[in-house]
């Protein structure tokens, strides 16, 4: 497992490999998945672009509040030693989510050229936040497994500090430009 580990931690490439292969299973399972899902799972997962059939429902309130637990989650979950399984885990809920929101909206409103491109950014955005969120978080988590575990040295907790600062400063101002985007220019169309 050693091994293993150094090699995902050497090469991001690796991890990112790993995250679209779940990611896009994930996306792809919520497709199959939507017909034969639990109606309170639905009603959980479908809400990401708060569409319904009157038109656009401002709830950035509820946008905030999961973002921000999604956030907190992964940022808990990279300082523990096995938190990359259950990162995977959210990364795998959020293409689930990702999916059961497209179905739901493309079953319950008529179609349009623009509400197809602001899907799309509004889209880009979410999977930009979870992946830059995810592939960091990850890569701290195995970085404290081998410290712990493998490698016989010590834990330089302030470049790993610094190294999440950084990564929570870069999600924060992609969610502030998600959240923008949701209040400001989707309203308007």
């Amino acid at each position: 497992m050693s091994v293993f580990l150094r090699r995902f931690i050497n090469h991001k490439k690796y991890i990112l490999i790993l995250m679209s292969t779940v990611f896009v299973g994930g996306f792809l399972f919520g497709f199959f998945q939507y017909s034969l899902a639990n109606q309170d799972i639905k009603d959980f997962f479908q809400n990401l672009f708060y569409l319904n059939c009157e038109g656009y429902q401002n709830q950035y309130q509820q946008y905030v509040i999961q973002s921000g637990v999604y956030i907190l989650i992964c940022t808990y979950l990279s300082s523990s030693y096995f938190g990359h399984v259950g990162l995977l885990f959210l990364l795998f809920l959020k293409g689930l989510q990702l999916s059961f929101s497209f179905v739901y909206v493309f079953s319950h409103i008529p179609v349009s050229f623009v509400l197809i491109v602001l899907l799309c950014v509004e889209m880009i955005l979410e999977i930009a936040i979870c992946f830059i969120l995810n592939i960091v978080c990850i890569h701290i988590s195995i970085y404290v497994t081998l410290i712990t575990f493998y490698i016989e040295q010590n834990f330089n907790i302030k470049s790993m500090m610094n190294y999440r600062l950084n990564n929570i400063i870069i999600t924060l101002i992609l969610f502030s430009l998600s959240l923008a985007f949701r209040i400001y220019v989707i309203p308007m169309f």
